[in-house]
């Protein structure tokens, strides 16, 4: 197949040098899903792209694509929204970044996904305006609508084995298994999880739509949450260990390291 002109709605979830002044940029686009293409002279001081090949931002661009070919050419690239604010506070672009890398590491080039790239374009401005209680709230809400429009939707309100709500103070999450376990049908199966853990999470995924709102401020966010859905994400994407935004801004935060879980499959 010969060289195609196409127009995508993206946002730019990675960049990297390629040689002296030219970048390597990964875009998640509407059309076409994830999209690498190489921006030539991007890097010039008076490069025609601007800002528009900046981490976060939401662009449309015009690309020569191939089929055949891995790498794409990037012809022209105008910013639809930039998200500059994500920059300015620490743990906003650490969670910015992380939601970039989650869809980065759980797609393939070439298979367009809708309500991903609506999940996405809706959490970076989000991001920018919620509370600082409200980020990783925020950003578990974002990894349960992630998981939900790539087809591996967690089962939270009840059993995976049973089919009834959890009784108890606590119950089990476990990856392997796609959800809580009660107390009753699991041992050690997985992550040990309080019953208000479990039931924020029930609300979370219950959220049809972002509401700035509807987003729970929590102080000390509970750290098997987090394990969790870390966890959860890391199954049914190879196995390539936790996302390194939030290895980054835990270990400035000082926050211990995830509690163990049964061992995640080895990435093809």
């Amino acid at each position: 197949m010969g060289r195609q002109i196409v127009r995508v709605n993206g946002v730019v979830i990675r960049t990297r040098r390629l040689g002296e002044t030219s970048k390597l940029v990964t875009l998640y686009t509407a059309e076409l899903g994830k999209l690498k293409v190489t921006a030539k002279g991007a890097r010039r001081p008076r490069s025609k792209y601007g800002a528009a090949l900046e981490l976060f931002t939401q662009v449309q661009a015009i690309c020569y694509v191939r089929e055949e070919r891995e790498l794409q050419v990037l012809s022209d690239c105008d910013v639809v929204a930039e998200h500059g604010a994500l920059l300015l506070g620490l743990e906003r672009m650490a969670y910015a970044s992380a939601a970039c890398e989650l869809v980065d590491r759980l797609t393939m080039e070439g298979e367009p996904n809708t309500r991903l790239y609506q999940c996405l374009t809706g959490m970076l401005p989000a991001l920018a305006e919620v509370d600082p209680p409200q980020l990783e709230p925020l950003f578990w809400y974002f990894q349960l609508r992630v998981a939900a429009a790539l087809g591996y939707r967690p089962e939270l309100a009840a059993c995976v084995f049973c089919h009834r709500a959890p009784t108890g103070p606590w119950s089990w999450f476990s990856a392997a298994d796609g959800g809580v376990v009660c107390a009753a049908c699991g041992v050690d199966a997985g992550i040990r999880m309080g019953e208000s853990s479990r039931r924020l999470l029930v609300e979370l995924q219950a959220l049809r739509a972002y509401r700035r709102q509807a987003i729970p401020a929590v102080a000390e966010p509970p750290g098997e949450v987090r394990t969790a859905l870390c966890r959860f994400l890391e199954y049914h994407g190879g196995g390539r260990g936790p996302l390194r935004a939030l290895d980054f801004l835990k270990a400035v935060q000082g926050d211990p390291p995830p509690q163990a879980d049964r061992p995640v499959p080895a990435e093809a």
